[in-house]
């Protein structure tokens, strides 16, 4: 058989070489060498956003990069990453936005203090070697003494750690710690290890992963985490995701592997960094949505995905000695929030925990928001609690917008005018590189109050003022585009909001405003009776109340009504780790949420379309 031919990459601006088999798809190249790109559509070559500049060595085009792409980029040596096979040598620019590692950006979890009765604990004893004689084992000795001398009930010890007790309790003459989930013996060492005990809280989201390492000795957040997850590289929404899973085992395997792998490596470093040993890692909690908690456990989301949209399974999920690297890592215990149904997941559930949201409340109605690519909303009412989802699509976390980036350093957050030219702001004030979700928000937000976005989200190439129209061009599809920063301004190359822009970012706010609009009146109840607003998300990094009240994305209400909480899921968890009660909550709130699945309202359509307009919204009885 003929040796495969290999042709060699130069990576800009890195100047990174690697060896990658000629007229093999770049982006799968790249992986091949470790190397992951984000892919909005998930390789399918619908969306045109993966795109590389080749320097030397440029292949020539395919049909599909010819309709995505200009033809003054391909000109220029402009490709897509999924669709482009390399045919030679070649030095290709890979843009910082496209790589999965330069986006992590995520919202850290607002820390409140927390009744601390961990769900993990450890007993130091004592064991009267001398009652070995009359004991039937080992064992057996361990469990009676825990029952009749700590006065647990029903003590179970797990068949991973009946080979540790007999050294363990010999070793230092009947002086044993022992590590209990509940009333399960999920460990056995010898002497006093109180102090080494420790968990992780996991909050498992579409985009980003965010990871919490906590000390159960002292109740410590020690470690916050954030990451990408590595599943974008087959498909940016929980549609392609469950597109990709759906082809096979194969698939579905490779999508849980990715965030097992991923995961493994971001626990590995923290244990090193806090000198930790991963074996006293003893519990990895976690929540996020339907799909994503599917995936995790390796059970498909096909059907997630088709009518009526249920998941496979929605009560807790907890299996002990989990194998989360074979070989590398394993983790005496695995829970998983309860799902609440259709695409609702337990990352919503662990938000209701951390934010007052949940049925029983003395307080006034309260809304609970949590934006991402999946935006879940919840309602509460009382003793009546109801949520939704709304896809809101990766458009607000600046994918599927032209030149949309993530909140990393240079993303366009403001825009305003000043004279004949553009005063900007960015992330950490380095040059414009591209538009990232809040920006979206701050700069539609101003351009409506400058009339050069219509309510209706058109852009307005007959402005009165010059200054708009000279910045308003006609794009290689006809449709209007406008520059917010040129090159001249300090951008590193000129940035556009195009027509397709504002329309994706409506599609968005429309299905988050109908979403929170048909919860309010279901349970027939006004902006101004909702006591507090809270919005959960990254958006709280940056975002101003009054862009979410002007576009509609939430009701207009008081300023101090609404309240950004950060990672809201993260603190859920962190809470219910720590405190042994919350956990007996989860089932009890889980199953008094009902789930309202929008699409299947008479009057979804209408209500829909009539909130893709950027407006204020004060009353969902009248839209």
């Amino acid at each position: 058989m003929a040796a495969e031919r290999i042709v060699f990459l130069k990576l800009l601006p890195e100047k990174v070489e690697i060896a990658v088999k000629k007229n093999s798809v770049f982006a799968q190249a790249l992986a091949g060498a470790g190397i992951r790109l984000q892919l909005p559509c998930g390789g399918a070559g619908i969306c045109g956003k993966c795109k590389i500049k080749f320097v030397k060595g440029a292949p020539q085009p395919v049909i599909i990069e010819e309709t995505l792409l200009t033809s003054q980029e391909v000109q220029k040596g402009v490709r897509l990453a999924c669709m482009t096979r390399v045919s030679a040598d070649a030095q290709v620019l890979v843009p910082d936005s496209l790589k999965l590692e330069s986006f992590a950006v995520s919202a850290r979890p607002q820390i409140k203090q927390t009744e601390f009765a961990p769900l993990v604990r450890k007993l130091h004893v004592k064991l009267p070697l001398d009652r070995l004689l009359n004991e039937k084992s080992d064992a057996d000795l361990l469990k009676n003494h825990l029952e009749q001398e700590a006065g647990l009930p029903e003590v179970t010890i797990y068949h991973a750690v009946l080979s540790k007790i007999p050294s363990a309790i010999r070793q230092r003459q009947g002086e044993v710690t022992v590590t209990l989930f509940q009333t399960q013996v999920i460990d056995v060492e010898a002497g006093d290890t109180q102090s080494s005990n420790f968990a992780l809280a996991l909050d498992l989201g579409t985009t980003t992963v965010g990871l919490l390492l906590i000390d159960l000795w002292t109740g410590q957040t020690l470690d916050y985490a954030v990451f990408p997850n590595p599943q974008i590289s087959f498909g940016a929404d929980l549609i392609s995701r469950i597109g990709y899973a759906s082809q096979g085992a194969e698939r579905l395997s490779a999508l849980k592997q990715a965030i097992h792998e991923k995961l493994t490596e971001v626990i590995e470093q923290l244990c090193l960094q806090h000198q930790i040993s991963p074996a006293n890692i003893y519990l990895l909690m976690l929540a996020g949505n339907t799909v994503m908690t599917q995936i995790f456990w390796g059970i498909t989301p096909r059907y997630v995905g088709l009518f009526p949209f249920k998941p496979t399974v929605s009560q807790a999920l907890l299996q002990f000695f989990f194998n989360l690297f074979p070989g590398r890592l394993t983790l005496p215990a695995v829970f998983s929030f309860p799902l609440i149904g259709g695409f609702v997941g337990g990352d919503a559930l662990a938000g209701m925990m951390a934010a007052p949201v949940r049925p029983g409340r003395e307080k006034g109605p309260a809304l609970l928001i949590d934006i991402g690519t999946n935006c879940e909303v919840i309602l509460q009412k009382g003793t009546e609690a109801l949520a939704a989802s709304a896809p809101a699509g990766p458009a607000l976390e600046g994918a599927n917008i032209s030149q949309g980036m993530r909140a990393v350093p240079g993303a366009l957050i403001e825009i305003r005018r000043d004279g004949d030219r553009m005063r900007w702001q960015t992330i950490e004030n380095e040059p414009p590189a591209g538009i990232c979700g809040s920006g979206l928000f701050h700069i539609i937000h101003y351009l409506t109050e400058e009339k050069v976005i219509t309510e209706d989200g058109l852009i307005d190439a007959d402005h009165p003022r010059a200054f708009w129209r000279q910045r308003i061009q006609l794009a290689e599809n006809n449709l209007a585009q406008i520059l917010l920063v040129s090159t001249d301004e300090g951008a590193l190359q000129d940035i556009f909001l195009t027509q397709q822009d504002v329309r994706e970012f409506q599609l968005a706010i429309g299905a988050i405003s109908s979403a929170w609009c048909l919860l309010c009146r279901q349970l027939q109840v006004e902006p101004a009776a909702i006591e507090r607003i809270f919005v959960a998300g990254a958006f709280g990094n940056f975002i101003r109340p009054e862009s979410l009240i002007h576009l509609g994305a939430i009701p207009a209400v008081s300023g101090e009504r609404i309240k950004f909480i950060g990672n809201a899921s993260l603190e859920g968890l962190r809470q219910t780790i720590l405190n042994g009660q919350r956990f007996e909550e989860l089932k009890s709130v889980s199953q008094s949420v009902q789930f309202v699945e929008l699409a299947s309202d008479p009057g979804f359509q209408d209500v829909f379309v009539e909130h893709l307009k950027l407006k204020k919204r004060t009353n969902p009885f009248n839209k």
